[in-house]
């Protein structure tokens, strides 16, 4: 008698932020391209996700977080009743698996497999283990972690798969630095990252608006704005003869990242693994208000391989920053060596690593190796 085995069924549950959504997306691909059955529970902010094609289907499960004593009421209930739903779900897709991505989002379909007996996996994507995920990770089976040291996680019960990146940017890894000598145009990139960055809109334009006009006239300057600061940055470019590009959004990142000789940005766990593929030096400022300060650990394992500057928001002023800019940008072996780090910390095999790590719990045999 001939015996069928079914493939098995792979549930993902993520955050709805980009941060956590694009190792979820890669994931969800690798699984996708080796014929599996791949779902994703995220909360509205994923539903641009609809449209990909590596998910039979996407279940969109809101979490109200609103006004302190409310707002935490409402909180508690929506995880409750979340996972409830995701209990009963459960009973419907059987699911061999169900992997996190962290974010209040992905706690009750974790919960609901630790309660109901399906195997869970965590992937970490900063350098200190999230709050969500430090809730589940005693009854999950593995960790996948972005970084080798990760605080708050065992080495006993991880894995370090590195942080899948998106495709476009992937395609980058094998591109060289192309060196920016001290009479040669300079491409500056100043990206805010999903959380926003309005300090840079208020401190990046005084800065380069007085740099020596020597340094001024090399500058080509590519700098992302959150839609309500657009007006005033601009205004804050006007009088003065700089070259800039100012906007909400870029679709051409892959090519924004591989004209750039210098990054300013925020250190969340996408970005920091995008400037990794690319090789590109960066001075970070990690984001004062992130959860368990997590940005600033992101940032310290770039400054401590040579990779990168780090600066606190209550530091990062037009002087400061003028200074480190007059520095680079008139010593230019200090920027290729920062680009030769910033490669070595790089992991373009992460959504391998991640497809393996998660396949190896349930006996599942994956036919693409690194």
């Amino acid at each position: 008698m001939t015996r069928h085995f079914q493939k098995p069924i792979y549930l993902l549950a993520s955050g709805g932020t980009g941060g956590h959504l694009f190792p979820a997306l890669s994931l969800g691909e690798e699984l996708k391209n080796q014929g599996r059955k791949v779902y994703l529970i995220t909360d509205n902010r994923g539903q641009a996700l609809n449209e990909a094609s590596c998910f039979e289907e996407i279940f969109v499960r809101p979490i109200k977080r609103r006004a302190p004593i409310i707002g935490k009421m409402m909180l508690y209930f929506s995880l409750f009743w979340n996972t409830l739903y995701c209990y009963w779900l459960y009973r419907k897709l059987k699911p061999t698996i169900v992997v996190g991505f962290g974010g209040y989002p992905s706690l009750p379909p974790l919960l609901a497999a630790q309660l109901s007996g399906i195997p869970t996996v965590i992937h970490e994507q900063n350098a200190v283990l999230g709050r969500a995920n430090r809730l589940l990770s005693k009854k999950a089976f593995r960790i996948a972690t972005s970084f080798l040291d990760t605080r708050g996680v065992s080495s006993t019960n991880s894995t370090c798969t590195g942080n899948p990146v998106r495709p476009e940017i992937l395609a980058l890894k094998d591109h060289s630095y192309s060196v920016s000598q001290t009479n040669d145009p300079f491409h500056l990139l100043i990206i805010g990252g999903s959380q926003g960055a309005r300090i840079f809109s208020e401190v990046v334009p005084e800065t380069l608006t007085n740099l020596p006009l020597d340094l001024q006239r090399r500058l080509k300057i590519t700098q992302q704005c959150r839609p309500e600061y657009l007006t005033q940055t601009k205004a804050a470019y006007r009088q003065s003869l700089l070259d800039v590009e100012i906007q909400p959004f870029f679709k051409n990142m892959d090519e924004l990242y591989a004209s750039a000789h210098l990054v300013i940005a925020r250190s969340g766990a996408s970005t920091v693994a995008e400037l990794a593929i690319v090789g590109k030096p960066a001075i970070l400022i990690p984001y004062a208000a992130s959860l368990e300060g997590d940005q600033w650990y992101n940032a310290q394992v770039f400054v401590n391989a040579g990779a990168a500057w780090v600066f606190r928001e209550k530091s990062f002023t037009p002087s400061t920053l003028s200074e480190q800019l007059i520095l680079l940008m008139s010593n230019p072996e200090k920027l290729t060596k920062a680009a030769k780090a910033m490669r070595k910390l790089s992991e373009p095999d992460a959504s391998i690593n991640l497809a393996n790590t998660v396949a190896q719990v349930i006996g599942d045999l994956l036919t693409v190796k690194v």
